[in-house]
């Protein structure tokens, strides 16, 4: 008997004891399918997280107050002043709308000395115009999203046009409104999704963002570090100098915490998923042992037509490639369409907001990601399984004596 003769033989034995062979397969099925959505959705999961802070550089932190503290230029110099800190940015925040042809949109206006954007966003870079100067209280720049129209027709706004920014707030109750026409002095290239939603913001000098907002004191501060491995060490200094009196946000901290976390919790469910295709492989020495017992005639009579001890084994062996093939198989594919449900699902249910002003959030797309050697491993991690689950049984059965297998009943 050739190999095709052998696969060929060994699957209408498989088909004939179906039931048992299926739930089996299904094990199988279960554990592959597991270990690839994990590794799609938890690849994707991560680059998604390396997106959202790729916006803003790695040695960036964001302070802001707590309680009575305020937020001033003195501050920023106690501040300059510790070991590691290469630059301090004052800024103002606030969410308003911004009004240009008829048209209204929403966004985040942000005060701050434009000629250190890139030390903060270094991925940052013009479409057209450049920078507003912190003496210049009538310049304005557009995030890419922003400077296009919501209809998706006419740009909502383009270079040297006047825009309105309109913002509320409420004095003694009554709500009052503060606004001011501004001139676009830059629109800024497409960023994409981040922490910090730099396509949909809009920039200007410190001076027009404390008049237009009338504000004294600032919202907060970036402290840019010389080095990213000195984050921890300039926080744990603001800390031992400014208490709970401050709120310090370091995105890369931030961002190898929801890896560790994520790391673990998907390292339990690959233990699960392994314990999955553990329980697959008892179930195949199971199903392989039973059938040995129920075909002994069967086997006596092979071996009495010919069948050397070689061929039973390699006949048993490959019912249990069979499983370990079609398991495998199915469970990758099945795999990679529960992951696109899991990242889906994963999306839905977390949000990021985007600012502690804004007080807005969106919702997350976490597209999977799958390594081809993942998916082949996985593939081959089940065939193997599943031989060495079937060498006992098929061993046996091989070195079964053929005359006592015939009388057997």
């Amino acid at each position: 008997m050739n190999i095709l003769e052998i696969f060929s033989f060994s699957f209408e034995a498989l088909k004939e004891r179906r039931v048992r062979a299926t739930l089996t397969t299904l094990m199988v099925i279960m554990g592959a399918s597991l270990i690839v959505a994990l590794n799609g959705t938890g690849n994707g999961f991560t680059n998604f997280i390396n997106s959202q802070f790729s916006t803003l550089g790695a040695n960036v932190l964001i302070v802001s107050p707590r309680g009575d503290i305020h937020v001033d230029k003195a501050l920023a110099e106690e501040i300059s002043r510790i070991n590691g800190v290469e630059e301090v940015l004052l800024f103002i925040q606030q969410t308003s709308s911004i009004t240009s042809k008829g048209e209204t949109q929403t966004s985040i206006v942000v005060g701050v000395d434009q000629s250190k954007l890139p030390l903060l966003f270094p991925t940052i870079s013009f479409q057209s115009g450049t920078f507003v100067s912190e003496t210049d209280n009538v310049g304005i720049i557009l995030g890419n999203e922003l400077a296009r129209s919501s209809s998706g027709e006419e740009p909502f706004a383009t270079l040297g046009q006047t825009v309105k920014v309109v913002y509320q707030k409420y004095v003694n109750q009554q709500p009052v409104v503060f606004q001011r026409s501004f001139i676009v002095r830059g629109v800024l290239n497409y960023v994409g999704s981040g922490i910090v939603p730099i396509d949909q913001m809009a920039f200007i000098s410190t001076s027009a963002a404390k008049s237009l907002f009338d504000k004294e004191n600032f919202d907060g501060l970036y402290v840019i570090t010389e080095d990213p491995n000195l984050d921890k060490p300039v926080m744990d200094r603001i800390r031992d100098l400014y208490g709970n009196n401050l709120i310090i946000i370091s995105p890369q901290v931030i961002s190898d915490m929801i890896h560790q976390v994520s790391s673990g919790v998907y390292l339990f469910i690959r233990i699960v998923a392994m314990v999955s295709l553990l329980v697959a492989s008892v179930g195949i020495i199971t199903t392989l042992q039973t059938s040995v017992m129920e075909r002994i005639k069967e086997i006596g009579l092979l071996k009495a037509l010919g069948f050397t001890n070689k061929l039973v084994l390699a006949i048993f062996l490959c019912e249990a490639t069979i499983i370990g093939i079609l398991g495998g198989g199915i469970g990758v594919f099945l795999g990679m369409s529960l992951s696109y449900m899991m990242s889906w699902i994963l999306g839905r249910s977390l949000h990021i907001g985007t600012s502690s002003s804004a007080g807005e959030l969106f919702t997350i797309q976490i597209i999977p990601v799958f390594d081809s050697w993942n998916i082949i491993s996985t593939w081959i991690l089940c065939v193997a399984l599943s031989m060495i689950s079937g060498f006992y049984p098929s061993w046996r059965a091989s070195r079964l004596d053929p005359v006592e297998a015939l009388r057997h009943e």
